[in-house]
């Protein structure tokens, strides 16, 4: 009896040990970090399977903590998230991220543009920079805006990476910058729209 009492125990302990492997799902096992740092919007962003409404909290944190000078951002317009393989198109992935985006500016108190900025108002170049458009600039007087967030993502089989840059449309120098990855499903293909391949 003593025996199978101990067989027993040893059962409910490997059984407990499998339940807290720290294998838990999908995201833990498979979506790394791309900044080498810790910090909102970076490793912080992609430890844990957050929804895409939460990562980008998270990278407008981080923009914010990485500028703090208000006076120099001033008011922000916020460009749709452009396909960085053709930056002339874009998708319900990149107008849903930037309306997040958006959303997490306003609860920081900074002042946005309501209207998203359309993708062809700005120039990509070859290295992936951004650079804003006569026609942005014109844009950005009217509305007295002194900085554009922009941003591109590239899919790859398992996740789609994201990156984001706050430009001032004074001189199109870059106030901040950061990154995130968002792993691919059912709903995030969706989003991204039926060009895509298969992700499994």
């Amino acid at each position: 009896m003593r025996i199978l009492h101990c067989f027993t125990l040893l059962a409910l302990i490997g059984a407990t040990g499998c339940a807290t492997s720290p294998r838990h799902d999908w995201c833990e096992q498979h979506v790394k970090p791309i900044a080498l740092e810790e910090g909102p919007g970076r490793s912080g962003a992609n430890t844990h399977c957050k929804p895409l409404i939460g990562m980008c909290y998270d990278a407008v944190d981080d923009l914010l903590k990485q500028h703090s000078e208000s006076d120099e951002i001033g008011r922000i317009l916020v460009a749709t998230l452009v396909d960085i393989n053709d930056v002339d198109r874009t998708t319900m992935f990149g107008r849903q991220s930037a309306e997040f985006l958006a959303a997490r500016l306003t609860q920081r108190d900074q002042d946005v543009i309501h209207a998203t900025v359309r993708e062809d108002r700005m120039i990509v170049k070859g290295d992936g920079q951004f650079l804003l458009s006569r026609e942005v600039k014109n844009l950005a007087a009217d509305f007295n805006a002194k900085s554009v967030l922009v941003g591109t993502y590239g899919v790859v089989q398992d996740v789609v990476y994201v990156s984001l840059k706050l430009v001032s449309t004074i001189d199109d120098s870059t106030l901040a910058a950061t990154d995130f990855t968002v792993p691919r499903g059912k709903v995030v293909d969706q989003m991204l729209g039926p060009f895509l391949y298969s992700w499994r």
